[in-house]
Protein backbone atom coordinates (compact mmCIF):
# COMPACT_ATOMS: atom_id res chain seq x y z
CA UNK A 1 0.00 0.00 0.00
CA UNK A 2 3.07 2.27 0.70
CA UNK A 3 4.68 1.92 -2.75
CA UNK A 4 0.83 2.74 -3.81
CA UNK A 5 0.85 6.09 -2.25
CA UNK A 6 4.25 6.51 -3.59
CA UNK A 7 3.34 6.23 -6.77
CA UNK A 8 0.51 8.77 -6.68
CA UNK A 9 2.93 11.11 -4.51
CA UNK A 10 5.07 11.37 -6.77
CA UNK A 11 2.91 11.68 -9.62
CA UNK A 12 0.66 14.59 -8.21
CA UNK A 13 3.01 15.82 -5.19
CA UNK A 14 1.70 15.83 -1.15
CA UNK A 15 -1.28 18.32 -2.61
CA UNK A 16 -3.89 14.67 -4.03
CA UNK A 17 -3.19 13.94 -0.26
CA UNK A 18 -4.18 17.41 1.37
CA UNK A 19 -6.99 17.17 -1.57
CA UNK A 20 -8.31 13.82 -0.63
CA UNK A 21 -8.56 14.85 3.10
CA UNK A 22 -10.23 18.42 2.15
CA UNK A 23 -12.60 17.33 0.46
CA UNK A 24 -13.41 14.28 3.03
CA UNK A 25 -14.23 16.85 5.31
CA UNK A 26 -16.45 19.18 2.92
CA UNK A 27 -18.42 16.29 2.33
CA UNK A 28 -19.28 15.75 6.27
CA UNK A 29 -19.89 19.42 7.26
CA UNK A 30 -22.56 18.82 4.28
CA UNK A 31 -23.99 16.10 5.57
CA UNK A 32 -24.18 18.00 8.98
CA UNK A 33 -25.50 20.80 7.39
CA UNK A 34 -28.61 18.60 5.75
CA UNK A 35 -28.31 16.14 9.16
CA UNK A 36 -29.21 19.21 11.61
CA UNK A 37 -31.89 20.82 9.17
CA UNK A 38 -34.47 18.03 9.45
CA UNK A 39 -36.56 18.57 11.54
CA UNK A 40 -38.68 14.81 11.93
CA UNK A 41 -36.89 12.55 14.67
CA UNK A 42 -37.91 9.63 12.63
CA UNK A 43 -36.18 11.10 9.35
CA UNK A 44 -32.90 11.99 10.67
CA UNK A 45 -32.46 8.62 12.40
CA UNK A 46 -33.16 7.08 8.70
CA UNK A 47 -31.06 10.15 7.16
CA UNK A 48 -28.09 8.92 9.53
CA UNK A 49 -28.34 5.30 9.37
CA UNK A 50 -28.43 5.42 5.72
CA UNK A 51 -25.28 8.08 5.61
CA UNK A 52 -23.56 5.80 7.94
CA UNK A 53 -23.75 3.00 5.55
CA UNK A 54 -23.08 5.07 2.45
CA UNK A 55 -19.78 6.02 4.28
CA UNK A 56 -18.80 2.32 5.24
CA UNK A 57 -19.45 1.54 1.63
CA UNK A 58 -17.09 4.25 0.66
CA UNK A 59 -14.16 3.46 3.15
CA UNK A 60 -14.59 -0.16 1.85
CA UNK A 61 -14.07 0.69 -1.76
CA UNK A 62 -11.34 3.05 -1.17
CA UNK A 63 -9.70 0.24 1.06
CA UNK A 64 -10.57 -2.53 -1.51
CA UNK A 65 -9.17 -0.47 -4.70
CA UNK A 66 -5.77 1.03 -2.65
CA UNK A 67 -5.08 -3.14 -1.77
CA UNK A 68 -5.52 -4.18 -5.12
CA UNK A 69 -3.30 -1.42 -6.36
CA UNK A 70 -0.71 -2.45 -3.66
CA UNK A 71 -0.88 -6.36 -4.24
CA UNK A 72 -1.31 -6.89 -8.31
CA UNK A 73 2.16 -6.21 -8.46
CA UNK A 74 3.82 -8.26 -5.80
CA UNK A 75 4.56 -11.55 -5.59
CA UNK A 76 3.39 -13.99 -2.93
CA UNK A 77 5.19 -16.28 -1.28
CA UNK A 78 5.40 -19.98 -2.92
CA UNK A 79 3.37 -22.67 -2.23
CA UNK A 80 4.18 -26.15 -1.29
CA UNK A 81 4.20 -28.64 -4.51
CA UNK A 82 1.01 -30.39 -5.48
CA UNK A 83 0.70 -33.72 -5.87
CA UNK A 84 2.01 -35.41 -9.21
CA UNK A 85 -0.70 -36.04 -12.29
CA UNK A 86 -1.69 -39.05 -13.75
CA UNK A 87 0.50 -40.52 -16.30
CA UNK A 88 -0.64 -38.81 -20.06
CA UNK A 89 -1.84 -40.56 -23.21
CA UNK A 90 0.34 -42.97 -24.83
CA UNK A 91 1.78 -41.41 -27.74
CA UNK A 92 1.63 -42.98 -31.45
CA UNK A 93 4.58 -45.09 -32.75
CA UNK A 94 7.76 -43.76 -34.36
CA UNK A 95 7.99 -44.39 -38.15
CA UNK A 96 10.14 -43.46 -40.69
CA UNK A 97 7.22 -41.89 -42.64
CA UNK A 98 6.36 -39.66 -40.02
CA UNK A 99 9.50 -38.05 -40.14
CA UNK A 100 9.24 -34.88 -41.35
CA UNK A 101 12.91 -34.70 -42.68
CA UNK A 102 12.25 -38.00 -44.34
CA UNK A 103 15.53 -39.10 -43.02
CA UNK A 104 15.65 -42.25 -40.38
CA UNK A 105 19.25 -43.11 -40.66
CA UNK A 106 22.22 -42.33 -38.51
CA UNK A 107 22.89 -38.63 -37.80
CA UNK A 108 25.86 -36.99 -37.95
CA UNK A 109 27.38 -39.99 -39.56
CA UNK A 110 30.41 -38.01 -40.63
CA UNK A 111 31.79 -36.77 -37.09
CA UNK A 112 30.59 -39.95 -35.71
CA UNK A 113 33.11 -42.18 -38.09
CA UNK A 114 35.71 -39.57 -37.30
CA UNK A 115 35.56 -39.90 -33.83
CA UNK A 116 35.31 -43.84 -34.34
CA UNK A 117 39.01 -43.32 -36.56
CA UNK A 118 40.40 -41.36 -33.85
CA UNK A 119 40.19 -43.68 -31.82
CA UNK A 120 40.72 -46.74 -33.40
CA UNK A 121 43.09 -45.75 -35.46
CA UNK A 122 46.21 -43.59 -33.60
CA UNK A 123 48.26 -43.05 -36.89
CA UNK A 124 44.54 -41.21 -38.03
CA UNK A 125 44.59 -39.09 -34.77
CA UNK A 126 48.12 -37.83 -35.13
CA UNK A 127 48.06 -36.81 -38.35
CA UNK A 128 44.58 -35.02 -37.89
CA UNK A 129 46.27 -33.47 -34.84
CA UNK A 130 49.18 -31.78 -37.11
CA UNK A 131 48.65 -28.14 -38.30
CA UNK A 132 48.58 -28.41 -42.33
CA UNK A 133 52.42 -27.07 -42.30
CA UNK A 134 53.16 -29.04 -40.17
CA UNK A 135 52.44 -32.54 -42.18
CA UNK A 136 54.51 -34.20 -44.37
CA UNK A 137 53.78 -34.95 -48.12
CA UNK A 138 52.74 -38.59 -47.28
CA UNK A 139 50.72 -37.80 -44.62
CA UNK A 140 48.46 -35.06 -46.67
CA UNK A 141 48.22 -37.60 -49.12
CA UNK A 142 46.88 -40.12 -46.39
CA UNK A 143 44.43 -37.40 -44.74
CA UNK A 144 43.08 -37.54 -48.42
CA UNK A 145 42.44 -41.47 -48.56
CA UNK A 146 40.90 -41.19 -45.27
CA UNK A 147 38.56 -38.36 -46.01
CA UNK A 148 37.85 -39.77 -49.46
CA UNK A 149 37.03 -43.55 -47.30
CA UNK A 150 34.96 -40.93 -44.51
CA UNK A 151 32.92 -39.85 -47.58
CA UNK A 152 31.67 -43.03 -48.81
CA UNK A 153 30.98 -44.41 -45.37
CA UNK A 154 28.94 -40.87 -44.40
CA UNK A 155 26.52 -41.43 -47.83
CA UNK A 156 26.06 -45.10 -47.45
CA UNK A 157 25.59 -44.43 -43.50
CA UNK A 158 23.29 -41.96 -44.05
CA UNK A 159 21.03 -43.61 -46.63
CA UNK A 160 20.25 -46.40 -44.22
CA UNK A 161 17.31 -46.93 -42.79
CA UNK A 162 16.04 -48.95 -39.69
CA UNK A 163 19.43 -49.88 -38.50
CA UNK A 164 21.03 -49.82 -34.79
CA UNK A 165 23.87 -47.38 -34.75
CA UNK A 166 26.01 -49.11 -32.33
CA UNK A 167 25.24 -52.12 -35.17
CA UNK A 168 26.13 -50.37 -37.87
CA UNK A 169 29.58 -49.07 -36.72
CA UNK A 170 30.75 -52.13 -34.91
CA UNK A 171 30.26 -54.02 -38.60
CA UNK A 172 31.95 -51.84 -40.29
CA UNK A 173 34.68 -51.50 -37.83
CA UNK A 174 34.91 -54.75 -37.27
CA UNK A 175 38.25 -54.67 -39.07
CA UNK A 176 39.34 -51.71 -38.12
CA UNK A 177 43.50 -52.21 -39.11
CA UNK A 178 42.18 -52.98 -42.67
CA UNK A 179 41.03 -49.32 -42.84
CA UNK A 180 44.01 -47.83 -40.65
CA UNK A 181 46.55 -46.59 -43.29
CA UNK A 182 50.31 -46.45 -41.84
Amino acid sequence: MASAQQQVAGILGETFANTKILVMFTIFALANLVGFAIEDFNLKICYWLSLTLVMVAIVNLNMAISFYISLRNEKGIEGVRGPKGDKGPKGFPGRCELNLDAKCGIDNCTSKIQDRLMTQCPHYATIVNKRDYERTQEESQILDRYKKWINIISKDCQNKNNVKEKGYFDNIFENAEDFCLN
